[in-house]
């Protein structure tokens, strides 16, 4: 089945990550893939996912921890690999357990330390935290989204 990965409802873009939705099992990880395919990027013209691209996020390949929602142990989460002027390396969004909201996460290129940079942050917050984080004002021509194959 093929299925486009960027559709338009009512003079609205939705930019779809290339993630396989009926193979996660977390509702939490499901939310975590809207929040950032649906939350405007602090400059309105984006999405938070477009900004992921323009940082160089990979538009074919997304990691991800899908966990059972139960196992209070282990916290779903993103990862996208990034290359600005800002930052060369990882950033990892990801369920903060026990807490409101999410943490952010960063692994700079050579290192092997994932170090958080923000926890508890809210869902109005999570765009202008990344922002500062990856966002060097770099626009790249590759668009955010591609035909996705589903087998």
């Amino acid at each position: 089945m093929i299925e486009s990965a960027n559709t338009e409802v009512n003079g609205f873009s939705s930019t779809k990550l290339p993630v396989d939705r009926d193979l996660i099992k977390s509702q939490r990880l499901l939310n975590m893939i809207e929040v950032v395919e649906v939350l405007h990027a602090p400059d309105g013209e984006r999405t938070l996912w477009q900004m992921l691209v323009d940082a160089g996020a990979d538009i074919d390949r997304i990691i991800f921890r899908d966990v059972d929602d139960l196992q209070a142990e282990r916290a779903p989460a993103l990862q996208f690999r990034v290359d600005t002027s800002k930052l060369k390396g990882f950033l990892v969004l990801e369920h903060a357990p026990g807490q409101h909201g999410l943490r952010i996460l960063v692994q700079t290129e050579g290192t092997m330390v994932l170090k958080v940079v923000h926890a508890g942050v809210l869902l109005r917050d999570l765009a202008t935290k990344i922002a500062h984080l990856i966002d060097d004002g770099t626009r790249r021509n590759e668009p955010a989204s591609r035909v996705i194959v589903k087998e």
